[in-house]
């Protein structure tokens, strides 16, 4: 029996025969498929429940928060509206009281006046009185609300005999400083209302001469100093000086 023949230095292989199966590669390429379909549906599944979980909280949170945005809206607006009540209210009261203490001011100043009054006129009238003739009463000074401008009231008055009529003149001055020197201004310079050096005066009793005036600006007053004369039958010349006092 012979032997096949062999070829010296060359490597033998070793071969296994099986048989052809080709449907074999085709399933195993579909389960493998059928297993990736089945995950990527599990993780969507996930996903989704996950998602609606979350998305549930979310709105959930957010409707939470919506009613406690409404309930501070509500708050502030009721706040706002008590505080509108409050400021209302002060300002009546507020006007309330500023009208009744202008009507006290009102009534102690008629009061003041009226006292004053009746002391001047027991004055005149009084039989032991021994001062007769022109008599410079006094001179009230009362600041307004624009800076610089004052009201004036001076009273002039007839001691005495009053059968007689005051008729004659006063000079009224304002003395003060301004750039350091001292100047005397008439009050016809000052006056809104007064345009006369030599103010007319024509009484039996009293004469009051009243208006505001307007100071100019750097002057500050320190006095006001008054001539009156009587150029009737009992002629008489009187001065009076007033410090710069303001109610």
């Amino acid at each position: 029996m012979s032997r096949a023949p062999t070829v010296k230095g060359s490597k033998q292989l070793k071969m296994i025969v099986v048989p052809y199966q080709p449907w074999r590669r085709a399933l195993t390429r579909l389960g493998f498929l059928l297993v990736l379909v089945a995950a990527g549906e599990g993780f969507y599944l996930y996903g989704y429940s996950e998602g609606v979980f979350v998305n549930g909280d979310a709105r959930a949170e957010r409707d939470r928060f919506m009613l406690q945005v409404n309930d501070m809206q509500l708050q502030v607006q009721v706040l706002q509206q008590d505080l509108i009540n409050s400021q209302q209210a002060g300002t009546v009261d507020r006007q309330a009281l500023e009208e009744v203490q202008g009507t006290m001011i009102n009534l102690r100043e008629t009061i003041a006046q009226l006292q004053e009054d009746v002391l001047f006129y027991k004055q005149i009238m009084s039989p032991e009185n021994t001062e007769t003739g022109l008599m410079i009463g006094q001179l009230d000074l009362e600041s307004t609300d624009e800076a610089g401008r004052f009201r004036y009231r001076l009273e002039l008055r007839q001691m005495g005999n009053n059968d007689n009529i005051v008729s004659g003149y006063t000079n009224v001055n304002i003395l003060g400083v301004q750039e350091r020197q001292e100047i005397s201004m008439p009050l016809r310079s000052l006056a809104t209302e007064e345009d006369q050096l030599d103010i007319k005066l024509q009484f039996r009793y009293f004469q009051n001469i009243q208006g505001e005036l307007i100071l100019p600006s750097g002057f500050e007053p320190l006095g006001v100093q008054i001539l009156a004369v009587d150029e009737g039958n009992n002629g008489k010349t009187v001065q009076k000086s007033f410090a710069w006092v303001v109610e």
